[in-house]
């Protein structure tokens, strides 16, 4: 009985359940689709998340919008100001201090302002670093020519070197840009969409403009679901990978596509706004009250602006 019972010696036997060839080909190309699928659904989730932390109870979540619109306009004037590093890195470690009492994660903050920065602010800056450019005190020589070489508007020395100069004002550029990025990015993240359109009009910016930003707003995210449905349904038609040739003509029909339903849907949305009453003015149900914590706020705001102008002036 015991061998009738037995598991059979077949039954026993590893099966692979891997596919043929799965062992020579472990990694997978990832076409444009799966990435145009993953950017689109990224920055949606971004900007969800982005809505979520404006809800929340944080230092600058509880401060009137125009109050908020205002200091950081007034904060990024006076990082303009700046001439010395020192400032720079304290008006950054203040925003960072900022970010945190707002509820911000501070790796996410940290991400959107300091892998972007660097990365476009050190292109633009990169010539400033060298002698051909800014002369200066050697830091490190990076190669050496036999004799000078004057070309028509420039003469690269024979020593073309990295310069102590071109590092300070490299560091500063890149302190400056920063700070002016992380406090417009704390600002979009701490204040929900319409409520910061709403106080842009204490700038004195045009309707008009308003209103256009209000509607490409709401419905930037419409073309993208409507992208995200286009493309998801082309590669649930697909069995294998496209051609560049067949892969460029679907790309160009789907921009075609996207262009007429946007100017459909745009037609739709004016007549429906004309047969409501609107008159080229927007309205918005949400109204702003100066409370006493928002002067002191402020207040603050100006003290620590002139504070650290102080400090540079002192330095210089």
């Amino acid at each position: 009985m015991s061998e009738r019972r037995a598991v059979p010696p077949w039954l026993q036997e590893k099966i692979s359940a891997s596919l043929p060839g799965a062992e020579r080909r472990r990694f997978t190309h990832v076409g444009f689709m799966e990435k145009t699928l993953n950017a689109i659904t990224k920055f949606m989730d971004d900007q969800l998340f982005s809505e979520q932390i404006a809800k929340e109870r944080g230092l600058l979540q509880t401060l009137d919008p125009r109050a908020k619109l205002l200091s950081v306009f007034l904060l990024i004037l006076t990082t303009a100001l700046f001439h010395h590093a020192f400032p720079l890195i304290l008006m950054n470690l203040w925003v960072l201090w900022l970010a945190k009492s707002s509820g911000v994660p501070l790796s996410l903050f940290t991400k959107r302002v300091w892998i972007v920065v660097p990365l476009f602010t050190g292109i633009v800056v990169l010539p400033s670093l060298f002698n051909v450019v800014r002369p200066g005190t050697p830091v490190w020589t990076v190669f050496r020519l036999e004799h000078p070489v004057t070309l028509r508007y420039l003469t690269i020395p024979a020593d073309v070197a990295v310069t102590r100069e071109g590092l300070a004002a490299a560091a500063l550029l890149v302190l400056r840009a920063g700070a002016s990025v992380s406090l417009a990015v704390l600002l979009t993240i701490t204040t929900r969409w319409n409520t910061l359109l709403k106080a842009l009009e204490v700038l004195c910016i045009p309707a008009i403009f308003i209103a256009v930003l209000d509607m490409s707003y709401r419905y930037i995210f419409l073309l993208l679901h409507t992208s995200n449905d286009m493309f998801l349904a082309r590669k649930s038609r697909l069995t294998g990978r496209l051609r560049p040739k067949e892969a460029r003509r679907f790309v160009a029909s789907v921009m075609g596509n996207l262009w007429g339903k946007t100017t459909a849907l745009g037609t739709e949305v004016h007549g429906a706004m004309l047969a409501r009453g609107y008159t080229g003015t927007p309205k918005s149900v949400s109204h702003f009250v100066m409370k006493g914590s928002d002067k002191v706020w402020l207040a603050l705001v100006c003290v620590v602006a002139l504070s650290l102008l102080g400090v540079d002036r002192v330095i210089l």
